[in-house]
């Protein structure tokens, strides 16, 4: 297992407080997207590609609003 992945893949998909739009972080995944729309496609299609795992998803201040299991 390539270093920084877990078991059971988890991405976050988060404000980007320096850049503005959104960021995908976690699982081996860091990338920007402008909308938090995409940035929840996005993690959800690189955790089907990885096998699965949990996309959690923060507003914009940053608590938790949802996870959807992948």
């Amino acid at each position: 297992m390539p270093a920084g992945r877990s078991e059971t893949g988890e991405c976050h998909v988060v404000p980007d407080q320096r850049g503005g739009g959104w960021k995908v972080t976690g699982d081996g995944v860091d990338f920007h997207v402008p909308r938090q729309c995409d940035a929840i496609d996005e993690a959800c299609s690189q955790l089907r590609h990885d096998g699965g795992g949990a996309v959690i998803i923060h507003g914009l201040s940053g608590q938790v609003q949802d996870r959807r299991t992948v």
